[in-house]
């Protein structure tokens, strides 16, 4: 057999620009540093997050992961708004789950809180989150997005439980509703109720959602 060569250009397509070339590992690396940044920002609080310890936990140097996220501000601003992807399509699956009328998809996602924000990990993303959001501006420009998103993807619901409400007032009743579930993820996680009285606190809040989407203007 002869001797066999390979180079790096008969490993790539040498027609294919550089840029097409790394997107399948940009694509690939971008979702992991997110996925280590949420996890120090969890572990070592807004206070204590560095992009150095990012990177060691990444297992990359500072230099790569800069490659992707130039500064602190860049990779805390992807890591606040993944946070929040993941609690608004989370939700967004009850609330278009055409199979469950609208006041059954309202009622799924209060039972959906309840087992969620107890939980360790991500729930403590979203109070590290609103502490950050409390110090510096882009993390509180993230913040506000995220409420107004929320609160269409409720007032959404809620028109669709009572079809007869102004957008305005629909809007109302979905902030209020984000405003509930904001507060649940704080009483949730420092609650000392037993089962049965976090039982009854559901069925409450089921209520008072429910009062908020069918009650007349």
């Amino acid at each position: 057999m002869k001797k066999l060569t390979l180079t790096s250009a008969a490993i790539f397509d040498p027609q294919a620009p550089a840029s097409v070339r790394r997107r399948g590992n940009r694509e690939s690396r971008v979702p992991e540093i997110v996925d280590v940044s949420i996890n120090v920002l969890i572990a070592a609080g807004y206070a204590g997050y560095t992009i150095n310890r990012v990177a060691n936990d990444a297992g990359i140097r500072l230099s790569t992961l800069q490659h992707y996220f130039s500064t602190r501000e860049a990779l805390l601003r992807a890591t606040l708004e993944e946070i929040a992807r993941r609690y608004f399509e989370r939700f967004r699956g009850f609330v278009e789950n055409r199979n469950r009328s609208p006041q059954a998809r309202l009622e799924a996602i209060i039972d959906d809180a309840f087992a969620e924000f107890v939980r360790p990990g991500l729930p403590a993303g979203i109070l590290e989150s609103w502490g950050l959001a409390l110090h510096e501006s882009f993390a509180r420009d993230v913040v506000v997005e995220v409420q107004k998103r929320f609160t269409a993807l409720f007032a959404k619901l809620v028109g669709e439980i009572n079809p007869a409400l102004s957008m305005e007032e629909r809007e109302l009743r979905g902030a209020l509703i984000v405003s509930s579930c904001q507060g649940l993820v704080i009483f949730l996680r420092w609650s000392e109720d037993d089962a049965s009285q976090l039982r009854a606190f559901r069925k409450a809040v089921k209520v008072v959602w429910s009062g908020l989407g069918k009650a007349d203007e």
